[in-house]
């Protein structure tokens, strides 16, 4: 007779802690009364006692689990369209909903150290695994959870949405960084391009820059009709020594007729959140084509060096890009002569366009932190497991993904070769004098990578 099999739960299901909604202290306080979860001291009013009591007469009835009445209500007072709207019982039953419609065995879902207990909770229970990412000063850090089309790994990104017919003045600090450049966009096409050391700056470091449509006299950029917003890059060489550029922007000749911006309605906030669900969707889709087409026309290689305006980049930053993929035991080697540059780097990505985590782990270098062997060629080992390299690039366990050199104002765009060889032959598949390290430097390193981060990011 076989043993009675008792069924098993999903994983992750186990390791879920009970919620106790409304759970709260405070040291000598009989009742704590939690705003958040919707307690208030002041009781219900006096309309939902009404409400209430008129509802008690139909308790016998089986309520309608859709709630049409209440969605057709909310419909018709801000104007939405009620088969879009959704009711739960709280945040916790609708939350629940999209992690099992999007949550499965295999998927990750991030949420911050301090965000809603339930996060957690919901992806456990639908099978998936809980990133938690953390927080600076008790405040979600928005840069330790976006990752978008490779962002560079040395990079402070920032921006503000334009106007086409209006004027702006940016003005500020120069700072130390390596690089610093301005570009106006179309969407997601560059349509122009500055750089501060090509700009008038002044010997205290002071810098103004113009954007319009009609030429103005000193640092201008033009903007065409249509414009959409400036993206501003600071490419940092030495984490720890460099100091970023402090900018504000202002809008000084607002459009003929402008009398700012429309306040916000039920209906706009329901397009923004549209608007949003089809961006993710769209970029999700876009990255994952780039990826696989380039993944078409071969793996473990670079391809030809090309200025990617169309997709976003700086007209003067070159790009040479590849795809890699590697077995627990393979580590690809790449060699490159690195050209006269302003900036250059090379950094890894997983298979969605997101730049690995390169503050707790080497998974990019640039010319600052790079070894340079005696030849003049740069010499990088990817792999899952840290082979003593110097210049290891780290996968975090990832296996497969892009791969880019960025060559800013270089005198070329070389492409860098490759071998893949197995993990246990990477020192033979180096020259003698590799620099490498130990597991006590290459922690210093991982700290020091963290705290320049921390530095950049600062808020």
């Amino acid at each position: 007779m076989s043993a009675l099999i008792r069924p098993q739960p999903r994983p992750g299901v186990l390791a879920i802690d009970a919620y106790v909604p409304g759970k709260s202290a405070a040291p000598g306080v009989a009742k704590v009364f939690k705003l958040s979860s919707n307690e208030t001291p002041l009781g219900p009013s006096p309309r939902a006692i009404e409400a209430y009591r008129a509802a008690a007469e139909h308790l016998a009835d089986y309520p309608d689990g859709s709630a049409t009445a209440l969605r057709e209500a909310i419909g018709r007072a801000f104007g939405l369209d009620p088969a879009r709207i959704v009711c739960g019982a709280g945040s916790d039953e609708l939350l629940n909903l999209l992690a099992h419609a999007f949550i499965g065995p295999g998927d990750e879902a991030i949420h911050t150290t301090h965000g809603f207990l339930v996060y957690h909770i919901a992806t456990l229970g639908a099978g998936g695994t809980s990133v938690v990412a953390p927080e600076t000063n008790y405040t979600a850090n928005v840069d330790a959870i976006l990752k978008w089309g490779m962002d560079c790994p040395d990079a402070a990104y920032s921006g503000t949405a334009l106007r086409g017919d209006a004027t702006y003045r940016l003005r500020g600090r120069r700072g130390t960084a390596r690089y610093l450049g301005f570009q106006v966009m179309a969407g997601i096409e560059s349509t122009a391009n500055a750089i501060a050391d090509e700009l008038d700056v002044g010997p205290d470091g002071s810098i103004e820059l113009v954007l319009s449509a009609r030429p103005h006299p000193g640092n201008w950029m033009p903007l065409t009709d249509r414009a959409s917003s400036l993206v501003v890059r600071q490419f940092f060489y030495d984490w720890e020594a460099e100091e970023p550029a402090t900018l504000e922007i202002e809008c000084e000749g607002p459009p003929h007729g402008a009398s700012g911006p429309e306040p916000l309605s039920p209906a706009g906030v329901a397009r923004q959140l549209e608007a949003i669900g089809t961006f993710l969707e769209a970029s999700v889709a876009f990255w994952l084509d780039v990826e696989e087409a380039g993944r078409a026309q071969g793996v473990n290689v670079f391809r030809r060096p090309a200025a990617l305006t169309a997709m976003g980049a700086a007209a003067e930053n070159v790009s040479v890009w590849g795809s890699w993929e590697l077995a627990p035991d393979e580590a690809l080697v790449i060699e490159v002569a690195p050209p006269e540059a302003v900036y250059w780097s090379v950094s890894l990505g997983n298979h969605w366009w997101e730049t690995i985590d390169y503050a707790a782990r080497q998974s990019s270098l640039n010319g600052h932190q790079a070894v340079i062997d005696d030849d003049g060629v740069f010499r990088a080992v990817v792999s899952h497991v840290d082979p003593g390299v110097a210049n290891w690039l780290d996968t975090a366990g990832h296996g497969q993904g892009p791969m880019i050199f960025r060559w800013l104002r270089a005198d070329g765009a070389p492409v860098p070769t490759t071998a893949v060889v197995a993990l246990a032959e990477v020192g033979t598949a180096l020259p003698p004098g590799t620099a490498r390290v130990g597991p006590d430097a290459r922690r210093s390193t991982i700290a020091a990578r963290r705290a320049g981060v921390r530095t950049r990011f600062a808020r």
